[in-house]
């Protein structure tokens, strides 16, 4: 059986949905899976085991130089690597009209998306022919496996066995020489992944700050700053300044790479972001941050995931993302968030779930 999976962005989104894979690689044993997939997130899915082929769907290229013929010669080219094989199987778990386009030229018996009530943009439901609604108040990780299990009408599976991306033997090498560094000689390691494209997502620096060192003063604790373009850099370096004799700023890691290390430390810290989502493929715990969006449907699932939802001054509620994600000025249910509070939440969730286990 061939099976392509269609699911292009956004990084998030795309560790989410990868238990599909591994759903699908359990249940039949002849089958081969092909992931459609934009340019920049090819890394995590060539080396993720349970997919067998990446296709190349740069829709950011095309829509940038719509009128260039190099566009086009690569469009061409991810048509053709499209169509030379026909799936048994087409999941669209994208739903939108990005999504679309790959559906309409695949060749494929079966095109599988989700039903009206549930899709992102109603319009990608002509592009399947076979329709599947699911819940939408669940968490996403759940939602996507829905679409496949229901289609199998398979509603009790879950699997929270965790799968590491395929690293280098010099990528290994460089993870360890990271963690022997003398900064990072203490009994518990944090990674922090403090940023997102979004401003209102990302929590005060200073109350970050005054955070961590509620943390240092009841725990011996070093940290690991991540970061990944410059201006990211700027507020990573800020934190290390509170912290130079037990942190490290990370120099920007490839995915497959970045996770490997989370697996290796004791605890990720992160924001609602595609760093949590990679935590989720781990064995590590995460301690996050929510504010505009909902941990309920975000968080990754397990006792062993912390969500803290900040508060709406402004009593907005939402099922799924605040509608005022990308034009509130204030920001403050994540920004008014006090570092006292955040720790007293911190010091119980982490005696119980790191220290217990450490024992």
């Amino acid at each position: 059986m061939k099976v392509l999976i269609v699911k292009t962005s956004s990084l998030g989104d795309i560790i989410q949905s990868l238990n599909t894979a591994k759903y699908l690689k359990n249940k039949f044993k002849d089958i081969e899976i092909h992931w459609v997939i934009e340019k920049e997130y090819f890394p995590l899915i060539s080396t993720y085991p349970y997919i067998d082929g990446a296709i190349i769907f740069d829709m950011k290229f095309y829509k940038k130089n719509f009128l260039s013929y190099s566009a086009w010669k690569q469009f061409f080219i991810f048509l053709k690597n499209l169509r030379k094989n026909r799936y048994d199987l087409l999941f669209d778990m994208q739903g939108n009209i990005k999504s679309s386009i790959v559906n309409f030229f695949a060749i494929s018996q079966k095109k599988i998306g989700f039903g009206y009530n549930s899709v992102r943009e109603w319009p990608n439901i002509f592009s399947t022919n076979f329709h599947i609604n699911i819940e939408t108040n669940i968490n996403m990780g759940l939602q996507y496996t829905s679409l496949i299990k229901n289609y199998f009408q398979d509603k009790n599976y879950f699997d929270s066995k965790k799968v590491l991306l395929k690293i280098s033997d010099i990528e290994i090498l460089k993870i360890s020489q990271i963690l022997e560094h003398k900064n990072l000689q203490t009994t518990f390691k944090m990674m922090i992944c403090p940023h997102s494209i979004w401003e209102n997502k990302k929590m005060d620096i200073k109350a970050l700050i005054s955070f961590l060192n509620l943390i240092k003063k009841s725990f011996d604790f070093s940290f690991l700053i991540i970061y990944g373009n410059e201006n990211e850099k700027i507020f990573s370096d800020k934190i290390y300044e509170n912290f130079k004799n037990s942190s490290l700023v990370i120099e920007k890691l490839n995915i497959p790479s970045w996770q490997n290390l989370m697996n290796r430390v004791d605890l990720v810290f992160s924001m609602d972001s595609a760093a949590l989502h990679l935590c989720s493929l781990t064995n590590t715990s995460s301690f996050s941050i929510f504010g505009p969006t909902r941990n309920e449907i975000f968080k990754p699932l397990g006792e062993n995931h912390f969500a803290y939802q900040g508060s709406c001054p402004y009593s907005l509620i939402f099922k799924k993302v605040c509608p005022r994600l990308r034009k509130c000025k204030t920001g403050l249910c994540i920004k008014n968030i006090e570092a006292q509070q955040l720790f007293e939440c911190f010091y119980i969730f982490f005696k119980k779930n790191i220290v217990k286990n450490s024992q």
